[in-house]
């Protein structure tokens, strides 16, 4: 049996092979999407299942499975946590069970997207891996009823973007179109899938995950503060980013948002830094995944219809 490392005690689990990383560069193409709950009660609601799906000219670009567990989880603090960019795996393999199968859930979702990307199609039957194909089981009738959709172009558009920032962190932005308006517009930023290529020390424990979807993240102090510089989480910063974006129909226009203002300490995470730099002489610190979101929009905005820059937002660091 592989070597078992406590959930909880942050140390890289060495036998844990799946990836959580977007692919890299700019994608667009006909976005589809199935969801199905299963695993509930007549008194409590299931998991939540999601495939994406985004095909151009005829071919499978992107396919991806997801799940959200259950409300009523009996370990709580996944109780409506994404399975595949939270420490959920790395949960799972503190399991003798799983560490003898030497794979987790997310490992059964990428065994499967592999076959359809190889095979270009959602057709016929896939083959599971074994110790994750419990919850595969139920999530294959979603790549079945897409398989029908995709033969049709999708009211939906999908523009997306994902960069390697180069010290264990990858932005990944994607923008989805329906009628020419935008609908959605979801930025996270995926750590590393090793420790090794977190270059932050305090960032290390949040490998294969993402920061919108780790249940314990929480962002270090800025350079030179003693103290939390901003007292809202990232997930719901992206939320309140979203909503502006859906509301003004501009990617660049992030003026009224929480933490815009204050000084710009570029690139935070990028190098080895200890935590006594120069102490800064600014009251406040902004937020500094805008400017990588900011960075990825104005490559988005490339591809993107006319008409979506609207007014300018802060400058990043290029």
């Amino acid at each position: 049996m592989r070597n078992i490392i406590e959930w909880n005690q942050r140390e890289e689990v060495d036998w844990l092979q799946y990836t959580v990383q977007p692919p890299l560069g700019i994608m667009t193409g006909d976005y589809y999407i199935a969801a199905k709950e299963f695993g509930g009660t007549d008194q409590v609601s299931g998991h939540k299942g999601r495939l994406e799906v985004v095909c151009k000219d005829g071919k499978i670009l992107f396919a991806e499975f997801n799940e959200i567990a259950m409300e009523a989880y009996y370990n709580q603090y996944f109780s409506n946590q994404d399975k595949r960019r939270s420490d959920y795996g790395i949960w799972q393999s503190s399991k003798p069970r799983q560490a003898k199968a030497g794979c987790v859930l997310a490992d059964g979702m990428l065994h499967v997207e592999a076959q359809i990307m190889e095979r270009q199609s959602l057709e016929g039957d896939f083959e599971l891996l074994t110790g994750a194909s419990g919850s595969m089981k139920n999530m294959l009738p979603m790549a079945w009823e897409l398989a029908e959709a995709i033969k049709k172009p999708s009211e939906k558009k999908f523009y997306g973007i994902a960069e390697d920032f180069g010290y264990g962190i990858t932005g990944w932005l994607h923008v989805i179109l329906t009628e020419g308006r935008i609908v959605s517009c979801h930025y996270d930023e995926v750590f590393a899938d090793h420790q090794k290529e977190i270059r932050f020390p305090e960032l290390k424990r949040y490998y294969k995950q993402s920061k919108y979807n780790s249940p314990c993240y929480q962002d270090p102090f800025p350079r030179g503060w003693d103290r939390h510089a901003w007292n809202i989480n990232f997930r719901t910063l992206m939320d309140l980013l979203e909503k502006r974006v859906v509301k003004t129909q501009c990617l660049l226009d992030l003026d009224g948002l929480p933490y815009t203002e204050g000084e710009n300490q570029g690139p935070m995470w990028d190098a080895d830094q200890p935590y006594d730099d120069p102490v800064t002489n600014s009251a406040a610190v902004r937020y500094p995944s805008y400017d990588n979101y900011l960075r990825l929009a104005r490559k988005l905005l490339t591809v993107l219809p006319a008409g979506f820059a609207g007014k300018e937002g802060p400058k990043d660091y290029e």
